[in-house]
């Protein structure tokens, strides 16, 4: 409830009792109470699944009927039932459903480093059902298997936002009922380790290997607890719609679209993602070798497999150091001093091997574990899960596909780190190392910065800022004179690809600004963050969703999530840890923005932040939670709102409407410059500049 409605009604109130203490002997009506509705405590029940006796539980939960009236629905949940089994470093093995008895408490989430309320382990490969009550095995309902995001490095299928209860109670009350499935896959070092293909032909991408098999495991036994194996829809967000988009590849060795699912749905899927080649994932492999190297003295070269838990997580909170990922992505970890020759050439390789540094940005995301013959020296691999660029393959089923507002957002904070600039060059002036002008001072930031003591200090004024600090480093873009953001634009998509970015920067619309003035540098940073979006999640997007229109080969639905929540759903703590200075960085870059992950809570109509912190939703936000909410999970969302090239007729999601829009991309996108005017991403697009740097 707004600040509005609650200072209306108390003045009501006040009215109402002064009225009552007046002269007039007559006494306002009294209004009936409305009876509050709750939820009922979760009730433990035995039921009967193939020939198995499972505990399961029988929960209920208020909703907001179809007549917008609070009612209480029932629904039976099975939670923590394990899919598969793996040692570390091998592919999962689908698990036996006959093996099953409880499944009255949530399983182990997979090892992470964000801090969860479930426990952790390396035993987590499980699943999560939601089915009306008195479903029975012979129902055939609709399944819906949701694959939780987090950048391959952290979630689960039980956190709070997308647990699937209040949707499945709504289908079922309003009469279209189905089954939810979520499931957990192994994240981080864990979930994508290079492995020599040659000797290992299914590589080291086991999370998309665990993901095969969760999919799996519900197309063999989903029809036990009553949904139909060949009705089965797969959604994912953020990291969850990236793996969506390879599973959806038919250039695999282990096809499964069109038999484990029939229809995808992709939230935020960055299109223009460059994933690892098979020889950068070689290479990263070798860093995080050295990383536990470093850490725990290991002149032997103990393999990671070798090391403990606790260890390979130290690895891995090493490796997704802020300060870590900038030196991979900009190439300062290139750097040594004492050997130079031997830095040019680490430099040289990696322009060489990258089409973009932006692998680095998701390090842990799958590979391509395909590689091509290089010489005699380089045999073909013939790869196994992920043999091409998900960019430049086809939808294989009927697909719905979109993006938020502002999705670039939690990706882009990372370059924006770049404003710190200033703070290394203070610590520089302490030292006594650098020249007092900014711009002299600049050229000696590399070299400084390859310092691992060097880099300790920046650590710890990192770990000193508060929120305040980083909002104004960010938003006030307090960076250096010069044009940082020609050299974050260069960097971001690779020094490889200088005349593409030339070809942006050509265009008035993203032409740097001079950076002398605040202003100048403010607008090169909304610059930015306009073309990461431009550039990996809407226009790739549109030219999937155009080529399928084209080919006429499948039904596609492209959506624009373009609704301002009340609430920051990237909300956190500040504890000071480095991954919780990542995750403040991402929470501020939101604020008042349409973030990754914006639309979770309307999806699942679950008043949760991504970050699992409750929240107290605003009417309006409860309005569009009802609304969403029940489309995203109907046959409408694939039948009625379908895209067509010559329309270019987008989903949009403001709040007031969830509503076809046609010219959607010239009415809503036009730019300045006269390439753009008939829409921003048109333009872009007949340039060649989106997705031009896999040609």
């Amino acid at each position: 409830m707004t600040t509005f409605y609650r200072s209306t009604i108390a003045v009501l109130i006040s009215l109402s009792l002064a009225a009552c203490g007046s002269s007039d002997d007559k006494k306002a009506p009294v209004e009936p109470e409305i009876p509050v509705v709750e939820p009922l405590p979760p009730e433990q029940i035995t039921v009967q699944i193939g020939d198995s006796t499972v505990k399961a539980l029988k929960e209920s939960v208020v909703i907001n009927n179809l007549e917008g009236e609070r009612t209480r629905v029932e629904l039976e949940a099975f939670k923590g039932i394990p899919y598969a089994t793996a040692a570390r470093f091998e592919h999962s093995a689908l698990a036996d459903i006959t093996e099953l008895t409880d499944t009255t408490a949530f399983g182990d989430a997979c090892p992470q480093l964000a801090l969860t309320k479930q426990s952790q382990s390396e035993d987590c490969l499980n699943l999560n059902i939601w089915r009306p009550e008195n479903t029975v095995a012979s129902a055939d309902l609709p399944v819906y298997v949701f694959i939780h995001g987090g950048d391959f490095e952290f979630g689960s299928g039980a956190d709070p936002v997308v647990q699937a209860d209040n949707v499945v109670a709504q289908g079922a009350n309003d009469g279209q009922p189905f089954i939810a499935v979520s499931f957990n896959y192994r994240l981080g070092i864990l979930g994508s380790y290079w492995l020599d293909g040659s000797k290992k032909p299914q590589g080291g991408n086991f999370g998309l290997g665990d993901q095969k098999r969760a999919l799996e495991w519900v197309h063999n036994n989903i029809s036990a607890f009553g949904g139909d194996p060949a009705k089965v829809t797969l959604i994912g967000q953020g990291a969850g719609a990236m793996s969506v988009g390879i599973l959806q590849q038919t250039e695999t060795d282990e096809v499964i679209s069109g038999e484990y699912f029939q229809r995808a749905i992709m939230q935020s899927n960055p299109y223009g993602f460059d994933y690892k080649s098979y020889n950068q994932a070689k290479t990263y492999q070798s860093k995080l070798q050295a990383y536990g190297d470093e850490l725990f003295g290991n002149s032997a070269g103990v393999s990671l497999n070798e090391l403990t838990l606790e260890q390979i997580m130290q690895v891995q909170e090493k490796a997704l150091n802020p300060l870590t990922k900038i030196g991979a992505w900009s190439g300062l970890d290139c750097i040594d001093l004492d050997n130079l020759v031997g830095s040019g050439l680490c430099f040289t390789s990696k322009l060489s091997a990258e089409i973009t540094p932006l692998s680095n940005i998701r390090p842990f995301a799958p590979y391509m574990d395909y590689r091509p013959r290089g010489g005699i020296f380089e045999p073909e691999v013939s790869g196994y899960h992920l043999k091409a660029q998900p960019a430049l393959t086809e939808l294989n089923v009927p697909t719905v596909l979109g993006f938020n507002t502002n999705d670039s957002r939690t990706v882009a904070f990372l370059p924006s780190l770049t404003s710190l600039i200033p703070t290394i060059i203070e610590l520089i002036k302490e030292q006594n190392n650098a020249p007092e002008d900014p711009d002299a001072a600049a050229a000696d930031i590399e070299a400084w910065l390859a310092s691992q003591d060097n880099l300790e200090l920046v650590k710890q004024e990192l770990m000193a800022l508060t929120a305040d600090d980083v909002e104004a480093q960010i938003e006030l873009g307090d960076i250096l004179p010069s044009s940082a953001y020609d050299a974050i634009t260069r960097f971001f998509f690779g020094l490889g690809n200088s005349q593409l970015i030339d070809d942006v920067f050509a265009l008035t619309d993203f032409f740097p600004n001079s950076e002398n003035e605040l202003t100048g540098a403010t607008g090169n940073m909304a610059q930015f963050n306009l073309l990461t979006n431009d550039m990996l999640y809407s226009g790739p997007a549109r030219v999937k969703a155009k080529q399928t229109s084209d080919m006429a080969t499948q039904s596609v639905t492209l959506y624009n999530f373009d609704y301002q929540p009340s609430f920051n759903v990237w909300s956190t703590s500040n504890d000071a840890t480095s991954i919780d200075l990542m995750a403040m960085i991402k929470s501020i870059s939101c604020l008042g923005k349409i973030c990754d992950g914006a639309e979770l809570p309307f999806v699942f109509n679950k008043p949760y932040t991504v970050t699992c912190n409750k929240i107290n939703p605003s009417d309006a936000d409860i309005a569009l939670m009802d609304k969403l909410s029940r489309l995203w999970f109907s046959d409408a969302l694939f039948d009625n709102y379908q895209f067509n090239t010559a329309d270019d007729n987008v989903l949009v999601v403001n709040g007031e409407t969830i509503q076809l829009e046609t010219d959607w991309d010239k009415r809503k996108q036009a730019g300045v410059d006269p390439e753009l005017r008939g829409g921003r991403l048109s333009g872009l697009e007949n340039l060649g500049l989106i997705l031009g740097y896999f040609d």
